[in-house]
């Protein structure tokens, strides 16, 4: 897609689902993506720290903010989820900072190593195959490997099907990406203990299209 950090993951969906498996496994410290659209919020499970005066004061320590679950989730439910994730669970919306909340949907499996997200893009879908290409052709910059790009057919106006490998924090990352009415959408799932249902996405995408908001 375009230029990241390692920890930072392709598209607007990606930093709800690194830092929720990142809270989940403690194994890194949450971060947002950069993107061409705008990132969704960050840092599920932190808690903030605020200190007033620079003096032994006791810090005050918040949980951050959730949002009402997205409408997104009456497309994305519990019995769709079920056909990727292992007893999933609907993640919770963390209010962004500043800004506007990401519209998604997410759902983590039940032993917390995947979680799967439903969001509309920002970008047209020729920026996004053109984005996905370009990281094909260097994902070493974005701490990736092994990025395949695959089209799919019988999938609204467009579609394909992206794959990568994402080194730190290790997680394979799985995206269908389609153009199906007035937008595009992509769907995600990020696994931290190697791809298991990145092949079931694409019957996924299918099913739950003739639901999607137009």
């Amino acid at each position: 897609m375009h230029p990241r950090r390692l920890c930072r993951l392709p598209r607007p969906a990606l930093p709800v689902a690194a830092a929720l498996l990142c809270a989940l496994l403690a194994s890194c410290s949450s971060g947002s993506a950069s993107s061409d659209a705008a990132a969704s919020a960050s840092g599920a499970g932190q808690v903030t720290t605020v200190s007033p005066e620079p003096t032994a004061t006791p810090a005050v320590t918040s949980s951050p903010k959730t949002l009402p679950p997205s409408h997104l989730c009456t497309v994305l439910d519990r019995s769709a989820a079920r056909q990727v994730l292992t007893d999933p669970k609907q993640a919770p919306r963390v209010a962004p900072q500043k800004g506007t909340a990401l519209d998604s949907c997410s759902y983590t499996s039940g032993d917390g190593t995947a979680m799967l997200t439903l969001n509309p893009s920002a970008r047209s879908y020729s920026a996004e195959l053109s984005a996905a290409h370009r990281l094909v052709r260097d994902p070493a910059s974005a701490g990736m490997r092994n990025v395949k790009v695959t089209e799919v057919t019988g999938l609204g106006q467009g579609a394909f099907s992206e794959t990568v490998q994402v080194l730190h924090p290790p997680q394979d990352v799985a995206y269908v990406v389609w153009h199906a009415g007035s937008k595009v959408w992509v769907l995600t799932l990020a696994e931290t203990a190697g791809a298991k249902g990145a092949d079931r996405l694409v019957s996924l995408a299918r099913q739950i299209t003739p639901r999607l908001p137009r």
